[in-house]
C-alpha cells in the first residue's frame, strides 16, 4: 500500500497544484464508492474544486475510517430534476431518499469521480495520532499538500 501511495505522490509531484477535498460520506455511500456502484457523490453546497483535484473518502460514524480516494471527474450543477434524470444510474441512492435530501432545493450539485482506490483504512483514532486536533468534517474540508505529506509520512512510519 505504500507503494501505491508514494507513486501517486510521486505523480502528484509532477502535476500542477491540486487541492484535496476531505470528504465525510454515509457508510452505505462510501462503500458504494469503493465498490463502483456510485461514481457520483452528491452534495448542496459546491465546494471550491477543480475538475482533477482529489477527494479522500471518510466513512463517516459508525465506522469513522479514511477508505479510500478518488480523483474528480466533472462537477455538475443541474437541478435536482435533472440531476436524477440524467444521473440517476450513478447517483446510488433511491429516488424517494434523494427526493427528500434535495426537498425545498433548486439546485443540485454532483462530483463525478474516477480512479477510485480503495486505501490501508486509517481510522479516526489514528488520524487523531497524526493530529490530535484532528475533527471530522460534517460535510467536507480541504486538506493541503502539507497536511497530506505529513500525514502519510506520520502514518506509514510509525507503529500505529
Amino acid at each position: 500500500m505504500l507503494l501505491i501511495i508514494s507513486e501517486f505522490m510521486n505523480k502528484r509531484m509532477v502535476e500542477y497544484k491540486r487541492k484535496y477535498l476531505f470528504l465525510s460520506i454515509k457508510p452505505e455511500f462510501a462503500k458504494k464508492i469503493m465498490a463502483g456502484q456510485k461514481t457520483i457523490e452528491l452534495r448542496k453546497l459546491r465546494p471550491h474544486i477543480s475538475i482533477g483535484d482529489y477527494v479522500i473518502i471518510y466513512a463517516s460514524t459508525p465506522l469513522r475510517k479514511v477508505i479510500g480516494y478518488a480523483r474528480i471527474k466533472s462537477i455538475i450543477e443541474c437541478s435536482p430534476a435533472e440531476m436524477w434524470s440524467t444521473y440517476h444510474n450513478s447517483l446510488g441512492i433511491d429516488e424517494a431518499r434523494f427526493a427528500k435530501y434535495y426537498s425545498g432545493h433548486s439546485s443540485a450539485i454532483g462530483i463525478e469521480l474516477e480512479k477510485i482506490h480503495q486505501c490501508r483504512n486509517i481510522s479516526l483514532e489514528q488520524l487523531r495520532m497524526i493530529d490530535s486536533n484532528f475533527r471530522p468534517p460534517q460535510g467536507f474540508r480541504y486538506i493541503s499538500d502539507h497536511q497530506i505529506y505529513h500525514a502519510i509520512n506520520e502514518f506509514f512510519n510509525s507503529d500505529i
